[in-house]
């Protein structure tokens, strides 16, 4: 009897295991937010506010955000005579079946290539057919031209970039620091490229292997959205404590003190520093972004849509510093008119 009985017992711990890992959220975000909401709803005898969806908005796909590039065609009598320009070799790496198929970031190092030594091979007068010349000066015009649209497409278009913005729950993080560096160096080299008009060589293939493997845009954005929405909840149960019996007769009750025992101790150094560290790393991210959303003069629409849905003057950046606000406010004048305000004893 007495085995039956123990027995039952670890099987209703294992069973209770069981449902509070359902219960509790997995993430370790959500179940920071989660603790602090439920202390409040608690002190303040109310329900959690139901979870809305959160403001997410996938990264665009390749179709949406690649821009078509100029083909150039050489005919047999052209080719051999660029032999005098050494550009044979770039010409047949670039028609080859692999050359057909590479990666932006490799097609660019190959159009800036061929920019630097079809100049070269126009200043130095190596070609005898003028009507050759005149054809190749179009040439080299119309790739400079397109390396705006070239660099766009390494940069926003890559399937690194859109690994690196995967809003997935499960994505791999890693190194937040290290990928956001390398997503700042990878736009800075690209526009400073473009306003110099240079031409030398790029190795951006580190910088974009970095990004594949590392999902921190799309868990920063997500960290973001997830904030707002439990700002707002948060700041649903903060609206609905009555001032008058937190503070009967302006003094301080058990319940007001509990309540600034969270403030202290839950929300300053766990949710306030979690935010903290989070905005330093978004504004990084928006610089980057910035930089990126100036290599065109005009982004296509996919891109705008969502960079705006983040980051504009009604996106989820400014409307979670707009509730961040309104939940300081909240806590202040609760704290403040008991006479608990923080800083004071």
């Amino acid at each position: 009897m007495q085995k039956k009985t123990a027995w039952g017992l670890v099987v209703l711990a294992m069973a209770s295991l069981l449902v509070i890992g359902w219960l509790v959220p997995q993430d370790p975000d959500e179940a920071r937010w989660e603790d602090y909401l439920d202390r409040i709803a608690r002190l303040s005898r109310q329900a959690l506010p139901e979870r809305a969806p959160l403001p997410l908005l996938p990264y665009p796909g390749a179709s949406e955000l690649r821009l078509s590039l100029p083909e150039h065609r050489v005919n047999l009598l052209d080719y051999l005579e660029l032999r005098h320009c050494g550009l044979m070799e770039l010409i047949s790496q670039r028609n080859s079946s692999l050359g057909k198929l590479q990666a932006d970031s490799l097609r660019l190092s190959h159009e800036l290539a061929f920019i630097a030594q079809a100049r070269a091979c126009l200043e130095r007068e190596k070609l005898d057919d003028p009507e050759l010349v005149t054809v190749m000066s179009q040439v080299v015009a119309e790739k400079e031209a397109a390396l705006p649209a070239l660099y766009w497409n390494v940069l926003a278009s890559s399937e690194e970039i859109r690994r690196f913005f995967s809003q997935s729950p499960s994505a791999s993080v890693g190194d937040t620091s290290t990928a956001l560096q390398s997503l700042e160096q990878l736009s800075h080299t690209l526009v400073d490229h473009k306003q110099r008009g240079a031409v030398t060589p790029l190795n951006l293939e580190p910088l974009l292997e970095t990004l594949a493997h590392n999902q921190s845009g799309g868990y920063l954005l997500r960290r973001m959205a997830l904030s707002l929405r439990e700002l707002e909840r948060g700041n649903q149960l903060l609206e609905g404590i009555d001032p008058q019996r937190l503070c009967p007769r302006n003094q301080a009750s058990t319940r007001a003190r509990r309540l600034r025992n969270v403030l202290d101790k839950v929300w300053g150094p766990r949710v306030q520093q979690a935010l903290a560290e989070s905005r330093r790393q978004r504004q990084s991210l928006a610089d980057s972004l910035e930089q990126m959303n100036g290599l065109l003069d005009s982004p296509p629409v996919a891109f705008t849509r969502w960079h705006r849905h983040y980051f504009g003057q009604n996106g989820v950046e400014s409307r979670m510093e707009t509730a961040l606000e309104r939940h300081v406010t909240l806590w202040q004048e609760h704290l403040g008119a008991c006479g608990l305000m923080p800083g004071k004893p």
